[in-house]
């Protein structure tokens, strides 16, 4: 016991001093922890009320009066993100559509147009007590004059928001539900105009704005060069055609298309030497007045704009938020440190948009760039030109490993030849394609940007032929476990916001992650009501019903590390499965699950078995085996079933999870 003592004693020593040594970065950990609060709202299976919002604001009242300061913030930071998640919910509330619809002569404001190619989508905000906005696939034709901002009428079939159809898997419904969508669906009459737009509020002339860039760039620049640049320089990318967006994401080289800190800082220096030349024309200006600073503050208003040009990705919130605070930094002669800026960014968005945690887009970001700056003093080549190239190798190296356990996590793939690809197209789009973008995009005003189009093609055809020729070695991965993913989180943070040698055990704990999520066990029953698809003793799934091609399957197979699902018919191994007049048992680990389409096979097999799937809508009486019914299967969404009779289903009881009443 005595030797117990003296090493907890020894331990607890190590960790203040270092502690203490690392006092300056504590307040690092202030947005980590909100992350903490919001995944705890996010986690729970009921909706809190603000009874529990209440209690919890007491807890770092009560330690406060206890003196521990550290504690206190500590818990004031989870608390901070569990309150911004429940207000946010409390703000939108969405109203969902519970069961399809349809709706005849909706009159409906249009906020946005996106171009699919043989059809246009809108994002249309109804005038009704029942819905907000909605999704709406036009192929019935469109009336030539509608713009943003305008009035329109048409009928539409709707349906309601489709929830994760696997675990883990991304949830639209949640998303949705937070930027205030409640349906999606396909118009069934023409869209026409129902009155034009007198007047148009704010982001309606940013929009509209965004999209004569867009229109600009198709009719001057071909396809599909035109849709490449659009999503390079507005955030736009519903005009790359599959295939393309395909070798984009194979190649590694997606990131390049996202709204990030390249293109909001590029933005930001351009104008801000714009500014500071055109004062230095002065004398008197020069000498009378801080031109720096007033560069600095007059830069922050076009670098606004170019924000909200590019649709408000996370990526490029959070490169905007930091890049002010270099512009604030010149202005108020302080020191700029980039941990702070990035912590900051991030703290600030975890209020704004808590459910933002979720996309792809805020984890690999600032994985990306915690990354990038914990390694921002490595240096290995004296020469400039070297060292550009070689800073871009071993950029793209880091960038790739830390964003890695994301993309297996959202995406269940990652990119072998990323780096090579990296390392020709990252100097080809930094130094030639978004220089030329935004100098067209200056030229549209003067009507003079088709001269420059000539050379736009030249570079993106120079990637184009890049990512077609290198070999793409993409490997495809299950998907890792939440827990997984949390300590590689936590190992990564580790090692990015301390700066003592202790920083090393962040290692410890990304290998125990990358450990667990290697040998996460994925489910060995997937169903809903209209697919269904079991794991065989090969560890691959198989489709029973022949269906093999829609999303949801898709969805179950790159989560299960494959490319597609075959149907069962072709299993010619020792099967698990096996065939019962109308129905199926499965047997996997000594238990025994009856997937049942007739109520006659039900009533025979029922004491059996340890699990019964109800394929078809029938009644029958009740045995005492726990049942999956047809009813919730409707209800419910996808269910999950593995060997150990583990079930878990999809729906939630929550707001953005509204019940059907069909």
């Amino acid at each position: 016991m005595y030797l117990i003592a003296m090493n907890t004693r020894g331990i607890i020593n190590y960790i203040h001093n270092n502690l203490y040594k690392e006092k300056y970065n504590l307040v690092l950990w202030f947005p980590v922890l909100q992350c903490v609060g919001v995944l705890l709202y996010f986690s729970l299976n009921f909706e809190p009320n603000f009874i529990i919002i209440f209690l919890l604001a007491l807890i770092p009242v009560c330690i406060f009066y206890t003196r521990h300061t550290i504690l206190c913030i500590a818990i004031t930071a989870v608390f901070i993100g569990f309150a911004a998640s429940k207000c946010k919910t409390v703000l939108v509330n969405t109203k969902m559509l519970d069961k399809e619809r349809y709706v005849k002569n909706v009159v409906a404001t249009v906020k946005d147009i996106d171009h699919k190619g043989l059809y246009k989508q809108f994002l249309l905000a109804v005038f009704n007590d029942c819905l907000d906005n909605i999704k709406i696939s036009v192929r019935t034709g469109i009336d030539s004059n509608i713009e943003i901002g305008d009035q329109v009428i048409l009928s539409a079939k709707l349906f309601p928001l489709k929830i994760a159809s696997s675990e883990y898997a991304y949830d639209f419904a949640k998303i949705a539900y937070y930027q205030k969508i409640s349906a999606t669906g396909f118009a069934t009459s023409k869209l026409r105009l129902y009155r034009k737009a007198k007047t148009k509020k704010i982001y309606e002339y940013i929009e509209s704005f965004r999209q004569y860039i867009y229109e600009n760039l198709h009719n001057n620049i071909k396809t599909p060069h035109a849709g490449i640049m659009a999503a390079l320089l507005i955030g736009k990318k519903d005009g790359i055609d599959i295939k393309t967006i395909n070798a984009i994401r194979d190649s590694g080289i997606s990131h390049l298309f996202a709204i990030s800190g390249l293109h909001l800082s590029f933005v930001a220096g351009l104008f801000f030497i714009i500014f500071r030349n055109f004062f230095a024309i002065s004398e008197t200006l020069t000498l009378k007045y801080n031109t720096k600073k007033i560069s600095a503050l007059l830069t922050i208003l076009p670098t606004t704009f170019y924000l909200l040009m590019t649709g408000m990705q996370i990526s490029a919130q959070r490169a905007y938020i930091m890049v002010i605070l270099v512009l604030i930094a010149i202005i108020l002669d302080r020191k700029y440190r980039a941990l702070i800026a990035i912590g900051f960014a991030a703290s600030v968005l975890l209020v704004i948009e808590p459910e933002s945690i979720f996309k792809p887009g805020f984890q690999m970001s600032f994985s990306a760039v915690l990354a990038l700056l914990s390694c921002h003093h490595v240096r290995l080549f004296d020469v400039r030109v070297i060292q550009y190239f070689v800073s871009i190798l071993t950029s793209s190296i880091i960038a790739s490993l830390a964003t890695i356990p994301y993309t297996i996590y959202n995406f269940n793939y990652f990119s072998i030849s990323g780096i090579m690809t990296n390392l020709i197209a990252i100097p080809i789009v930094t130094l030639m394609i978004i220089p030329s973008g935004l100098f067209y995009m200056l030229l549209i005003p003067l009507k003079v940007e088709k001269f420059i189009t000539p050379m736009i093609e030249y570079f993106i055809d120079s990637i184009l032929y890049l990512i077609n020729t290198i070999t793409n070695f993409c490997i495809n991965v299950h998907t890792f476990s939440p827990a997984s993913i949390l300590i590689i989180t936590f190992g990564l943070l580790w090692i990015c916001l301390w700066e003592q040698k202790w920083r090393l055990w962040g290692i410890s704990f990304m290998l125990t992650g990358i450990l667990l999520g290697i040998t996460y066990k994925t489910p060995d029953i997937l169903v809903n009501v209209d697919n269904i698809a079991i794991k065989e003793n090969d560890g691959l799934l198989y489709s029973l019903n022949g269906k093999n091609k829609n999303f949801v399957i898709r969805t179950w197979a790159r989560q299960n590390g494959q490319d597609k699902i075959f149907n069962h018919k072709k299993y010619s191994g020792n099967n698990r499965l096996k065939y019962y007049i109308d129905s199926y048992i499965y047997h996997c680990n000594n238990n025994s699950v009856l997937l049942a389409y007739t109520k006659e096979d039900v009533l025979q097999y029922c004491n059996s078995s340890d699990l019964i799937i109800q394929l078809s809508d029938f009644s029958y009486q009740k045995c005492s085996t726990h049942v999956i019914t047809y009813s919730d299967l409707e209800q419910y969404g996808t269910h999950l079933i593995w060997s150990g009779m583990k079930v878990k289903r999809m729906r939630s009881n929550r707001p953005w999870h509204l019940f059907s009443h069909s």
